[in-house]
């Protein structure tokens, strides 16, 4: 890949990388505030990303600002500044991990799907919820990202794929290693759960 990088900026990332680790966190932010997603994209490769550099961690910090929509003690939501789709909402952990499978709940989908139904009230938009867990999922940075992305007819944004033709016995194998037991949960009244949900989360 050739380098998006200017000689200015590759002196400058040079610089940086002459200072101890400490000094690096206080002024890579402003760093990375100058540089395109290409760019940043490009740097990680050829570094290797680290939590102290983490981009969503440095938001999450207010170390670089964004345009913030929702924000609890575990949990922040922000619009995307290169959005697939004006209004894309990136819904990101307070805490750094990888993966969904990483959190211990489901909260961060709830606030989710609260944004999708914001969306599809105020801006009459259907919603796709999109998360990339690893690369090979198509994950770009080693922080969890939930997107919300407001979609419109003929918009030109592909999530389709073509089904792949797979034999019966195939399925049936693959239903034995991933079975999953339902957990016994405590029954809870329609009305409890109701009012539950709208104390957390109302729609402005």
């Amino acid at each position: 890949m050739e380098s998006p990088l200017t000689p200015e900026l590759v002196r400058e990332l040079q610089e940086i990388a002459k200072l101890d680790h400490e000094e690096q966190k206080k002024v890579l932010p402003e760093f990375l505030k100058k540089l395109t997603p290409e760019q940043i994209e490009y740097i990680k490769k050829q570094q290797g990303e680290q939590q102290g550099g983490c981009l969503f961690c440095s938001m999450i910090e207010g170390k670089i600002p964004i345009k913030k929509i929702y924000e609890d003690f575990e949990t922040l939501a922000f619009l995307d500044i290169h959005p697939a789709n004006l209004g894309h909402v990136l819904v990101i952990p307070k805490q750094h991990v990888q993966f969904s499978t990483q959190l211990e709940d489901g909260r961060i989908f709830d606030v989710a799907n609260n944004i999708a139904k914001v969306i599809y009230f105020k801006l009459v938009k259907d919603t796709n919820i999109f998360v990339a867990n690893g690369s090979n999922a198509g994950q770009r940075l080693s922080h969890l990202v939930v997107h919300v992305i407001p979609r419109e007819k003929d918009d030109n944004i592909n999530l389709v794929w073509q089904g792949k033709e797979i034999q019966e016995g195939e399925l049936d194998k693959l239903v034995s290693i991933l079975r999953i037991e339902p957990k016994v949960r405590k029954e809870i009244k329609v009305e409890d759960a109701e009012e539950s949900f709208y104390d957390d989360y109302r729609i402005p």
